[in-house]
């Protein structure tokens, strides 16, 4: 039993989901399709909220109609397909398409007669885009003959009640996975959405943006999957992010850490969270390209070979930096944990730390609740704020082992001044940030510096 995810990317139109579902039933009865939001759709939603919010009902509503006019029309087209066999969906589709559309709009009003857009709102209404691609998805499978059906990842997906990033409840989805190993026992195709689940009450919640790798990952160690696939439209995890780094290549295998530190310090391929479930059973996970389903992709497991130390290079631009300067560290005991205390009291997640004698650095993705943070180590310590930089990361497994990886990266970066160096606390990770502006520059040069070659034929 495998579990295939695919992206928004992998859903923008007709042609793409008969793409997806050739490649479920390809793939064997007994399949599970998790499914994002169409491309889109889930960015229009948050607007349509965030408008009517804002005094624009009228603005919000004619979003909402955009939202439903697309589906309709993807749905038109692809039950004119010649493939499909079986034309009496169809007009299932547009009552499910109706009946959403129209709960959006009741939303959309309570939220501009309140004015208000809380967490739990936003949730229910951001989860229309799954809600409805994966019921639309299970019709279609149905019109080409594949015998699927819809499961309502609200009656699987149990959460607790923090909206907008609500934890699994791993208890109740163990025990409601089995409808779903049912369905696919019995030789069927269960095709659910990812993202949004519902606590213990049944309202909706999401796991968070990306969050339908994540679900997908959760389903795979419920049922015990041979392999979790993570279907976008890159033909793997590569070296770099290719759209700035045209000499990347797709790596082969990675081990579970690495590719978990990659996508958290960047990569794009991957929701940070997607790894840890599949590590508890050693469930491998693939990433592999709808649009080329016949390149190998990225296979991740615990026991991947590395072929250089350094494999792969992750960025992320426009985080912080906050230095902490005060002289009562040196030879203090509690200090730090004043310091980290404050940004737990804020929910101000930290990146990276460097520390010295009398200094600490820290780097942070949001700039919210910052002001508050500020605020409160003044009162200990003198604090500098870098606003703009980006943080770039070497990751590879026993990276640290080798000799020579630093003093090649610190020569590659020798002309970028360099705000901070930070190595993981495993050894597959070291660390720098620099000014924005520097960024792919940077990357390009570490890049060039490593990956010197081509990448061989199997991985081009």
């Amino acid at each position: 039993m495998k579990v295939l995810k695919f992206g928004g990317t992998s859903m923008a139109d007709a042609q793409a989901w008969k793409r997806v579902l050739d490649i479920a039933g390809a793939t064997g009865a007994g399949t599970i399709t998790v499914v994002s939001a169409t491309s889109g759709t889930t960015n229009s939603l948050i607007l349509a909220a965030e408008t009517a919010r804002t005094g624009s009902l009228k603005e919000a509503q004619r979003i909402s109609a955009e939202i439903g006019d697309k589906h309709r029309k993807l749905i038109s087209s692809f039950f004119a397909l010649p493939e499909v066999t079986d034309r009496s969906g169809s007009q299932t589709c547009e009552q499910h398409i109706a009946a959403l559309i129209s709960l959006l709009d009741n939303y959309l009003l309570g939220i501009h007669t309140l004015g208000e857009l809380s967490p739990k709102s936003l949730d229910a209404v951001s989860s229309i885009g799954e809600r409805l691609s994966s019921f639309l998805l299970a019709e279609c499978a149905k019109a080409i003959g594949i015998p699927a059906v819809w499961i309502d990842a609200a009656e699987v997906m149990k959460t607790s009640s923090e909206y907008g990033k609500a934890a699994p409840d791993m208890d109740a989805l163990f025990e409601r996975a089995r409808r779903v190993a049912h369905h696919s026992a019995n030789g069927r195709y269960p095709i659910m959405g990812g993202f949004y689940g519902s606590d213990a009450s049944g309202t909706i919640t999401t796991l968070g943006r990306g969050g339908s790798d994540y679900s997908a990952s959760l389903i795979g160690l419920a049922l015990g999957a041979s392999a979790i696939e993570i279907w976008t439209d890159v033909s793997g995890m590569y070296t770099s992010d290719p759209r700035f780094v045209p000499r990347a290549f797709s790596i082969k295998e990675l081990s579970f850490s690495e590719a978990a530190e990659l996508a958290y310090f960047g990569a794009k391929v991957l929701h940070p969270a997607t790894i840890q479930p599949a590590v508890e059973k050693n469930i491998p996970v693939y990433v592999k390209n709808t649009f080329e389903p016949e390149h190998p992709g990225t296979r991740i497991f615990s026991d991947a070979d590395a072929d250089s130390p350094v494999r792969a290079i992750a960025f992320k631009k426009d985080i912080t930096v906050i230095t902490v300067i005060s002289s009562r560290m040196l030879l203090a005991w509690g200090f730090l944990a004043k310091v980290f205390a404050i940004f737990e009291k804020h929910q101000v997640s930290v990146d990276l730390v460097s520390t010295s004698e009398v200094s600490i650095s820290m780097t942070v993705d949001k700039k919210t609740r910052l002001d508050a943070v500020q605020k409160e180590l003044e009162d200990i310590a003198s604090v500098k704020i870098y606003h703009n930089q980006a943080l770039i990361s070497l990751v590879g497994k026993n990276m640290m082992q080798s000799k020579g990886v630093a003093a090649k990266a610190f020569d590659a970066l020798a002309e970028f001044p360099i705000r901070m160096i930070s190595q993981g606390s495993s050894d597959i990770n070291l660390s720098v940030v620099v000014e924005n502006e520097h960024a792919v520059e940077a990357v390009l040069a570490l890049h060039d510096t490593f990956f010197p070659n081509l990448p061989s034929p199997v991985n081009a």
